[in-house]
């Protein structure tokens, strides 16, 4: 057996022939060869987004592509990059409707022609994110994701509302935001093997903005104080009427908001993370570039909604970059030295929003940052190690850190600046409902973190930098993105019932009417002043 083995990618009508050594993750070979592939869920397995087609000497199943995929499904040679490897030579069938056989097509991968199928969708600021689920066995055939394109128009909600009072410019939002989601739902369908057509169900969850622009609602009275929405109630509508590429009479279901810009995607994470039903006090903090804080305890529900920006989402900062191979994600330290963590473990690309936190932490911890902000100069830090003194340097914006000498990847001044607003706004959020529900941090039985992060971020970064206040590390949880979660479940009208009487609970909290609120934004921009120590 010899210790090369024949690879060839095929996209589309084109095909590319490698030659990588047996055994090697295919996720690795994906990334020497230049194949970008998308990782929502950081490459543990679950989401799909790595899907492809094999054909050739074939791995066994993984227990985590078993789960996934039917029986016909893994016979027929489907396999999940970031877990399947390389045992032999293989055709590797990447996604994308044209690059597929004609096996794609067989009733195996159809099912049998008619099952219906829902599709949940998560409409993000930053990033839209959508689930397939065969409606008759539930199971999650694909998850893909995509960039909103009213990005183009604006990356914060404000813009956008400016824009959609602008002579056309909600037809226009609405345009585009329809239009991306009918890109992200023929990939989908394409990677699970099931006709637009069978789509005959459609749950939506997004803030408040999100949902009044894919609706075509009025934004005016958003854009204004008290910042209300035209509509909290949940909202039916079908396919056709929305310009969805599905079954023209499919039903379109929509989450109630809670109010202000708190949407249905905080309603569908409270409903899916099961907070409320907890006893104790408890907080879900989902991450986003429109960060939703909800507090539990005593019977009580509150929310707020505050404008974070989208760093947590890796836009924004210089190297920035959603999840995919060679992302940094983290970053463990060893004496003086740092070791980069990266999905699919290849070079270093860019940097996550995760990976900028674990960084900036890592900074904080060798005191090279101060309080404010500052990454300091080299003079100013007798004792600093050469090994680290060396990655210091001025750049065009400033002061900034060699991450990564082979890439070039950096952290500047700018990017220390994106990170303390977005942790900024969010720390003030959660200690102003603390302050309103009189609830004390170390009342906190737990702090679930949903949305931009993963499950690899170690969360004493998260309170190094002080995005949360003190409590114990292991009280802090990580549950992925809890919305797009809400919105799978709400395809059965039952749980949608269960989630409105849930939405009927929570108060909304106006952070704007909070004499104090701009206080302790100003106060958790800062950096806990903790002892610096080395790394």
């Amino acid at each position: 057996m010899g210790e090369f083995v024949e690879v060839v990618l095929v996209t589309g009508k084109e095909k590319k022939a490698l030659r990588v050594r047996r055994g090697v993750p295919l996720l690795q070979a994906l990334a020497e060869a230049g194949v970008k592939v998308e990782l929502p869920c950081g490459g543990q397995g679950i989401c799909g987004g790595c899907r492809v087609l094999m054909k050739g000497e074939l791995p066994p199943p993984t227990p985590e592509e078993a789960e996934f995929f039917s029986s016909q499904m893994l016979a027929q040679g489907w396999r999940l990059a970031c877990q399947t490897s390389l045992p032999g030579d293989t055709e590797v069938y990447l996604p994308g409707r044209e690059s597929l056989p004609d096996t794609r097509f067989s009733p195996a991968l159809k099912r049998d022609g008619k099952s219906p199928v829902g599709a949940a969708v998560d409409l993000g600021t930053t990033t839209l994110v959508l689930t397939l689920v065969d409606l008759e066995s539930g199971r999650r055939l694909v998850t893909v994701t995509g960039l909103n394109p009213q990005t183009a128009v604006g990356a914060d909600l404000i813009t956008r509302i400016q824009h959609a009072l602008s002579g056309e410019g909600r037809d226009r939002l609405q345009e585009m935001l329809v239009s991306g989601i009918n890109i992200l739902i023929e990939e989908a369908a394409a990677k699970g093997g099931v006709a637009p057509e069978q789509i005959r169900v459609v749950s939506v969850v997004g803030n408040s903005v999100m949902h009044h622009l894919f609706l075509g609602l009025p934004v005016a009275s958003l854009g204004r104080m008290p910042f209300a929405p035209f509509s909290k109630e949940p909202h039916r509508t079908e396919g056709e009427k929305i310009g969805l590429a599905v079954h023209p009479r499919a039903e379109v279901y929509l989450a109630p908001l809670l109010g202000g810009f708190v949407g249905g995607d905080a309603a569908a994470a409270l409903y899916a993370s099961g907070l409320a039903a907890r006893p104790g006090k408890g907080l879900l903090v989902d991450l986003g570039t429109n960060g939703e804080i909800i507090l539990t305890g005593g019977g009580g529900v509150w929310a707020a909604s505050t404008a974070a920006g989208p760093a947590f989402e890796g836009q924004g900062i210089a190297w920035g970059m959603r999840a995919a191979p060679g992302a940094i994600t983290g970053v463990k330290t060893t004496g003086d030295e740092w070791h980069l963590e990266t999905l699919g473990g290849v070079a270093p690309l860019g940097i996550t929003g995760s990976g900028l936190i674990a960084l900036v932490a890592t900074l904080l911890r060798a005191g090279l940052l101060s309080p404010e902000g500052r990454l300091k100069n080299p003079e100013e830090i007798p004792d600093l190690p050469e090994v680290i003194r060396g990655r210091l340097r001025a750049g065009e914006n400033g002061q900034e850190v060699l991450i990564d000498r082979e890439s070039g990847v950096t952290i500047n001044q700018k990017d220390i600046r994106l990170l303390q607003l977005a942790k900024g706004a969010v720390r003030a959020a959660v200690d102003s409902l603390l302050d309103e529900a009189k609830v004390t941090p170390e009342e906190l039985e737990v702090i679930l973190l949903a949305g931009a992060f993963g499950s690899g971020l170690d969360p004493s970064a998260l309170l190094r930098i002080g995005l949360l206040p003190r409590v114990p590390a292991a009280r802090i949880k990580f549950i992925g993105n809890a919305a797009l979660e809400g919105a799978v479940q709400a395809l059965r009208p039952e749980s949608r019932s269960e989630l409105e009487r849930l939405a009927g609970r929570v108060r909304h909290i106006s952070l704007g009417k909070r004499e104090d609120y701009q206080d302790k934004f100003v106060t958790a921009l800062l950096f806990p002043d903790d002892a610096g120590g080395g790394f």
